[in-house]
C-alpha cells in the first residue's frame, strides 16, 4: 500500500472521529435548530456528503459554510489560499464493465456496446474549500431576507410549490393544538387560521415534508395505510427538521418551535439523528430549490467537469 492511501485512509479516519465527536455534542447539548440551519447551507449536497463537510468545519470559527472544489473557485475568479486545509467529501466514479470477462472498458460510444456493457459505480475521495479559505472576486449576494414574521421568499416560494405540484391548500379553523395537516388522498393540506403568517408557513413547509417523505410515498404506493401510525414519531421528526431546514434557508428562525420537538425524538440516541439528518435530507433537496449563489456554483462546477471530460477524451484518443 503506498503512502498517498495511507494518508487518505488516515484523512478518512480522522473526518470519521470528528464526525461522530460532532454528533455527539450536538445530541448531548440539544442544539438542533443550529445543525438544522447548517444543513440548510449544504442542502445542494447528498445528506451524507452535508454530514461530512458540516462536522469537519465545526472547529473552523471563520467557516462561511460556503463550499466548492478547487477548480470551481478557479471558475469564479478566486484562489484557494496555499495551506488551507481541505474538506473531505465522496464522489460517485462510474465506470463500465464487460461481463463476459469482468474487465473494465472504455465507456461505450455505440447503442450496441451500452446494451452489451455494464455500468458501475464505486466512491472515491475528494476536496472542497470553504470560502474563508479563498480570496479574490467577491461572490454575488444571497438576498436572503433577516428573520421575519413571514418572510416573503419563503411564502412565495411554498406557494409556488404547491401551484406547480397541484396541491390544495385550505386555511380554516382547527381544533386547539392542531396547527394542520395533510392528506395524501386528494393532495391537500389544511393549515390553521388562527395561527400566525410566520407559524403558518412553518406549518406548511412541515405538511409539504410529510407529503414528499420518501417513506410515506413507499407506504402509500404499497397500500400500507397504517405506516404512519406505527411510526408517527419518525415521520413527524423528518417533518420538522425538513420544516427547520427549508426555514432557515429563507432566514426565518422556527428554532423555538422544532428543537424541542426534535430532541424529544432523538432521545440522545446518534443512529438515530444519522437516520434523521439522511431522510430529512432527501425531503429538503426535494423542497428547496437553487438560489443565486447555488446557480453561480453549479455553472462553474458544470464548466469544471466539462473542461475535465474534453481533456480525458482527448488523451484516450491520443493513445
Amino acid at each position: 500500500m503506498s503512502a498517498n492511501r495511507v494518508t487518505v485512509e488516515e484523512r478518512q479516519a480522522a473526518a470519521e472521529e470528528v464526525l461522530e465527536r460532532e454528533l455527539r455534542r450536538i445530541v448531548d447539548s440539544g442544539e438542533y435548530g443550529e445543525w438544522f440551519r447548517r444543513m440548510s447551507l449544504f442542502h445542494r449536497y447528498t445528506p451524507a456528503n452535508s454530514l461530512w463537510i458540516m462536522a469537519q468545519l465545526a472547529d473552523r470559527a471563520n467557516a462561511a459554510g460556503i463550499v466548492a472544489s478547487y477548480r470551481t473557485w478557479q471558475q469564479l475568479g478566486r484562489q484557494v489560499r496555499k495551506g488551507e486545509r481541505g474538506i473531505m467529501v465522496f464522489y460517485p466514479k462510474p465506470y463500465w464493465v464487460d461481463p463476459a470477462t469482468g474487465e473494465r472498458v472504455r465507456p461505450p460510444t455505440s447503442a450496441a456496446d451500452q446494451a452489451r456493457f455494464q455500468r458501475r459505480v464505486s466512491f472515491g475521495i475528494g476536496y472542497v474549500f470553504d470560502l474563508s479559505a479563498t480570496e479574490g472576486e467577491p461572490l454575488p449576494e444571497l438576498g436572503r431576507p433577516a428573520p421575519e414574521q413571514a418572510p416573503r421568499e419563503l411564502a412565495d416560494h411554498l406557494d409556488q410549490y404547491c401551484r406547480d405540484h397541484r396541491i390544495t391548500v385550505e386555511i380554516r379553523q382547527l381544533r386547539e393544538g392542531l396547527s394542520g395537516y395533510y392528506q395524501r388522498e386528494g393532495d391537500r393540506i389544511v393549515l390553521d387560521a388562527g395561527a400566525s403568517p410566520g407559524e403558518r408557513l412553518a406549518t406548511l413547509a412541515h405538511e409539504l415534508a410529510h407529503r414528499e417523505d420518501p417513506q410515506l410515498v413507499a407506504a402509500h404506493v404499497a397500500g400500507d395505510r397504517r405506516y404512519y401510525a406505527h411510526n408517527r414519531a419518525d415521520c413527524e421528526a423528518v417533518a420538522e427538521a425538513a420544516a427547520h431546514t427549508i426555514s432557515a434557508r429563507f432566514g426565518h428562525d422556527i428554532t423555538g418551535h422544532a428543537a424541542g420537538y426534535i430532541a424529544g425524538w432523538i432521545r440522545g440516541d446518534i443512529d438515530r439523528f444519522k437516520q434523521l439528518h439522511e431522510r430529512a435530507g432527501q425531503v429538503t433537496r426535494q423542497l428547496l430549490p437553487p438560489d443565486q449563489l447555488d446557480q453561480v456554483l453549479d455553472a462553474a462546477r458544470t464548466e469544471t467537469n466539462s473542461r475535465a471530460s474534453s481533456r480525458t477524451t482527448r488523451a484516450g484518443r491520443s493513445r
